[in-house]
């Protein structure tokens, strides 16, 4: 299915049960439901709209991220936030937002969403936000797309905001550190006026700490910043997420201060591998049972689950899309 009309036909002869799929590449991180069809969206990969005047563009859902990513290279633009540059939509990137930002004051999706062309669980098409930066479209229904994992509405075009690519960049990775290290150098980059663009605090299972990240900016100030903190260069990072083994373990994701990081690497078990972005994000491997139960306590906020079935209630009714 290659338009809007087309998605709309189809989910209006009412399939059943529907799963949104772009790469895949992020299936793993919803339960299984054998019943669903899948509304494939691999056809639905063109970049509508590039105006790189407006730094703004418009994008099929089905469109990766590597090809957004080369296209905009073209017109020195690029879409500043983490994503799976290998396989990943933009689609899924932004149902999922698997990393939000990347370090404090940069943007993540949900600030990159200007706007979607999307339906209803029932066919019925609707627009909300715009093409270009400033408008007054009424409520921001497309924000709920983000992280919403396509189980609210289907978005078929996306409207978003794009940056200029930094002058220079380099990527750096200090490794075999210990906590304390760690750390220091974490937050001395943080106190920085010109702080990483991309900031990432590693535990690895041997014990070991790694912090790593990308500066961009004017080279001389990138060549300062490295010298001071004694940063070693390194291939631009591709990975970002921790990986559990395939039996016996599970992923825990959470939200962290900088000042509460000790505390919560506390809390873990010793040499869990740990991985926490400078946007509050993070990730740790966990044995299933008990210790998952010991971490995540207190249990979901009950007013933020009422509303989250409130808005899975009023759009998608009928519960079609899973």
């Amino acid at each position: 299915m290659k338009s809007i009309d087309d998605i709309g036909e189809w989910l209006r002869s009412r399939p059943g049960r529907v799963r949104l799929v772009g790469s895949g590449s992020r299936q793993t991180q919803l339960p299984k439901i054998d019943d669903a069809s899948l509304l494939d969206f691999s056809d639905c990969n063109q970049i509508v709209r590039l105006d790189p005047g407006d730094q703004t563009c418009t994008v099929e859902s089905g469109v990766t991220c590597a090809e957004l990513d080369a296209a905009l290279r073209e017109h020195d633009l690029e879409l500043p936030c983490l994503a799976d540059q290998a396989s990943g939509t933009i689609g899924g990137l932004f149902a999922s937002d698997p990393f939000g930002p990347a370090a404090a004051g940069c943007a993540g999706p949900r600030n990159l969403l200007l706007g979607i062309d999307g339906l209803l669980a029932d066919g019925t098409a609707f627009r909300s936000g715009a093409p270009v930066v400033k408008s007054v479209a009424g409520f921001d229904v497309h924000k709920l797309l983000v992280g919403s994992h396509g189980r609210l509405y289907v978005a078929a075009r996306l409207h978003l905001r794009l940056k200029p690519r930094p002058r220079f960049e380099q990527w750096f990775a200090n490794r075999g550190l210990d906590q304390d290290q760690a750390l220091t150098l974490l937050h001395g980059l943080r106190a920085e006026r010109q702080a990483p663009t991309v900031l990432q605090l590693r535990r690895e299972r041997d014990g070991s700490f790694v912090v790593r990240g990308r500066l961009a900016g004017r080279e001389v100030h990138v060549r300062a910043q490295q010298r001071q903190h004694g940063l070693q260069p390194c291939e631009a990072l591709q990975e970002f997420h921790v990986a559990a083994e395939p039996s016996g373990e599970e992923v825990i994701v959470g939200q962290s201060l900088p000042s509460a990081l000790g505390d919560v690497l506390e809390a873990l078990p010793q040499n869990a591998p740990f991985a926490w972005l400078g946007g509050g994000r993070f990730e740790a491997v966990l044995p299933k049972g008990t210790a998952c139960d010991t971490v995540l306590q207190p249990p979901l906020d009950p007013g933020e689950q009422r509303l989250a079935a409130g808005l899975k209630q009023a759009l998608d009714p009928d519960g079609t899309l899973v």
